[in-house]
């Protein structure tokens, strides 16, 4: 597995759905990250969990994405939290402002809670 290997994983957690991304997330595979979440979506409903305590880099085009899903989930009445634990990807998140727009946990547990 390369180091720039993304890894998906999505589980249903009650009405949430949970979806996991760990390595990272760039212009090269942003839209399989995108097709994940958005499947997921379909799937399991409008309340969604982003996992990101396995993510070792994300670039503007990532960032891109999560606002997107965001901004069509409220359309549904849906929602969208974060799990972000202190690193690289919150740090990037609060940089550019967007970290205000989500709820952002430190663990998945707390998220689920």
């Amino acid at each position: 597995m390369g180091a720039d290997a993304l890894e998906m994983t999505r589980r249903r957690h009650g009405d949430l759905v949970v979806v996991s991304l760990a390595g990272e997330i760039d212009v090269d595979n942003v839209s399989d990250v995108r097709k994940c979440l958005d499947e997921a979506v379909e799937t399991h409903g409008p309340r969604l969990v982003v996992d990101l305590t396995g993510l070792t880099f994300i670039d503007t085009t990532g960032l891109g994405v999560l606002v997107r899903l965001l901004a069509t989930l409220r359309d549904r009445n849906g929602s969208m939290a974060l799990v972000a634990p202190d690193g690289q990807v919150l740090r990037r998140l609060r940089r550019t402002n967007l970290a205000p727009l989500f709820p952002i946990y430190d663990t998945l547990s707390q998220a689920l809670a």
